[in-house]
């Protein structure tokens, strides 16, 4: 009996012992696999972190490169102004006025030899191209005359001070005027509230967060707490510089006055430290409930070989529960498919319509097959090429190469846009062997985006083409090196400030609209009708001169029997030249021909109506 007892006890005792050891085993085996997962899930959202910050970079460089065209139109503005204003060329008041008035910070007058002779800063007066390494940019100024310049934000030589300076010559060639503008506090903001926005709008769970600071002040500028913005991220977190490089993983971080610890990856952009951090706390009430589960199956089964299959069947619950988890996040996406690309091997994880009635779960069929069925089945015809050929599996672990990332944007059959991309998931020397393929919806995004271009690109009024497309168009097309045969036409309406003036703006609204709609009746067939001031039109129409000569003759009676509700009658003074009779000269001086012919016109006209033009 005392045998028995005692082998019970040493039984009890091993099997006290083994209990405990196998729970010491799993909670280290939990702790390192929560680790990694919390590692993956970082570096997850992190590469998408990345993505967007990246898109955001591009629509900053984007909205610099149009605010560059603004200030050289700008420029040309004031050189007009003052080529029409004598007086402000050597009155600083003047020049001071001129820059309110245009919302510019500076104006800078240079003779033919680069020196400035007049300005809003007069010790800026004497200083010539050769003063500095800032104003020597615009040293070609000098030997080519039809030049116009913008320069990058560029501290002044004289100052120090971030300015962007757009230069060109005036319309006699006599003297040059450039203009300085200080963009950089707005750029600055706008970009650091493009980046909390992108962070606001990336999708995370409660036990996730989000951080990125600028990399030279370690400002936070975007963070899901917004509490942190504008803290130092010392402030906020023990990470320091030297914790965040690419691929940088931290297991054991703080963050703030919240509790527990938290894994974090981290890496550095040219301008910004992006931080993911995720609660390990999170992985700690996991922890604990797979430890009860296993304590209870170990005292229930009393067998190392029951434990083992517990360990098992917990293990598949995990990886199920992971799974669900997975899919869970994946319904933002329209389909969702994990690619073995060593063994051309395709797994669905979520798909709607026709990708989920196209895709086989068999394994005969191989990846790069699937990919081709999915196209077929989804893809536009316009777009059917471009699709095989961006979703080809056989070179996509070449293509993707030392890459996260890759997307595409394609037009589908039934859903509109669509937004395909590539995601690594494994790699072994910047080769792909697991990707995720994942497709999102984009069409309300690509409406939207073209509703604004076309807003961007037409007058509101007359639904004419504006100033902005105008000088997109003669860039694009008009002064390349081939241009077809056109005719420019310079239009200005006759009386519009009298009408203004005694029957009201509705009136000159209505006679404006009245003209637009000779002209289009006239000319939309041929060309392209803009709108570049208050009563100032240009037609650009490809035409020879037979046609141009009826269609002027269609404008004269389109004009003579027009008649409105406010606004009985309507001149319109115009003058064309045809590309054919100027072939050497520039856009810019047919233009200039054009406008001097409408000039012209408008004269006889003010001359047979006996009309003072300076009263109108």
């Amino acid at each position: 009996m005392k045998k028995n007892n005692y082998t019970m006890k040493k039984a009890y005792a091993v099997a006290a012992v083994t209990v405990v050891l196998m729970m010491v085993f799993q909670t280290v085996m939990l702790s390192v696999n929560y680790t990694r997962e919390g590692r993956l899930m970082t570096e997850a959202h992190l590469k998408h972190l990345e993505t967007a910050v990246e898109k955001n970079k591009n629509q900053e460089n984007l909205m610099m490169a149009s605010l560059k065209e603004d200030y050289t139109m700008m420029a040309k503005a004031v050189s007009y102004n003052l080529d029409h204003n004598q007086i402000a060329l050597t009155d600083k008041k003047e020049l001071k006025k001129l820059c309110s008035l245009m919302s510019i910070d500076e104006i800078h007058i240079f003779d033919k030899t680069g020196t400035i002779v007049s300005s809003t800063i007069p010790k800026y007066v004497g200083y010539n191209f050769d003063s500095g390494e800032q104003i020597s940019y615009f040293k070609p100024m000098l030997k080519d005359k039809s030049l116009t310049m913008c320069q990058d934000i560029t501290p002044n030589t004289a100052e120090a001070k971030p300015m962007v300076y757009a230069i060109t010559w005036n319309e006699a060639g006599n003297r040059m005027i450039q203009i300085g503008i200080e963009p950089v506090r707005l750029m600055k903001e706008l970009a650091a509230n493009e980046i909390n926005n992108t962070v606001q709008n990336i999708p995370l769970d409660d036990h996730l967060s989000i951080i990125v600071c600028n990399v030279d002040t370690l400002k936070v500028v975007g963070a899901t707490n917004q509490s942190y913005i504008g803290r130092n991220l010392h402030d906020i977190s023990s990470l320091n510089e030297q914790k965040i490089h690419p691929r940088a993983f931290n297991k054991r971080c703080t963050l703030d006055h919240e509790s527990g610890h938290f894994l974090c990856s981290a890496t550095e952009t040219d301008d910004y430290y992006l931080c993911v951090f995720v609660n390990y706390t999170y992985f700690v009430s996991k922890t604990l409930n797979s430890l009860f589960f296993v304590f209870t199956f170990l005292l229930l089964a009393s067998a190392l070989i029951l434990f083992i299959i517990k360990r098992l069947l917990t293990t598949r619950e995990e990886n199920d529960r992971h799974m669900q988890i997975f899919r869970s996040m994946s319904e933002i996406y329209y389909s969702l498919h994990l690619v073995d690309l060593t063994n051309n091997t395709a797994r669905e994880y979520t798909a709607k319509n026709e990708v989920k009635d196209t895709f086989k779960h068999s394994p005969s069929i191989k990846a790069d097959q699937q990919m081709i069925n999915i196209m077929h089945a989804t893809m536009s015809d316009e777009y059917l090429q471009r699709g095989l050929e961006f979703t080809d599996i056989t070179t996509l672990a070449e293509r993707m190469k030392n890459k996260k990332v890759i997307s595409m944007e394609l037009l589908g059959k039934n859903v509109g846009w669509i937004r395909m991309s590539f995601i690594t998931i494994t790699e072994n020397d910047g080769i792909p062997e697991k990707i995720i393929i994942a497709t999102q919806i984009i069409d309300e995004e690509k409406k939207r985006e073209e509703s604004l271009y076309q807003k961007s690109y037409l007058d509101e009024l007359t639904q004419c083409y504006n100033r902005r497309a105008y000088n997109n168009d003669i860039l694009t097309y008009l002064n390349h090196s081939e241009r077809p045969d056109f005719s420019y036409i310079s239009l200005d309406l006759n009386g519009l400030k009298t009408v203004n003036d005694t029957l009201g703006h509705e009136a000159g609204d209505e006679m404006i609209r009245g003209a637009v709609d000779c002209m289009n009746q006239s000319f939309s067939h041929y060309g392209k009708i803009y709108r570049v001031g208050g009563d100032e039109f240009v037609a650009l129409l490809f035409v020879d001169g037979n046609l141009m000569k009826v269609l002027s003759e269609n404008l004269d009676r389109k004009i003579q029997s027009w008649h409105g509700d406010l606004v009985k009658s309507l001149s319109i003074s115009y003058g064309y030249v045809l590309s054919s009779e100027a072939p050497n000269k520039s856009i810019e001086e047919i233009a200039n021909l054009a406008d001097q012919r409408m000039y012209e016109a408008k004269s006889r006209y003010y001359k047979e109506k006996g009309i003072d033009r300076r009263k109108t």
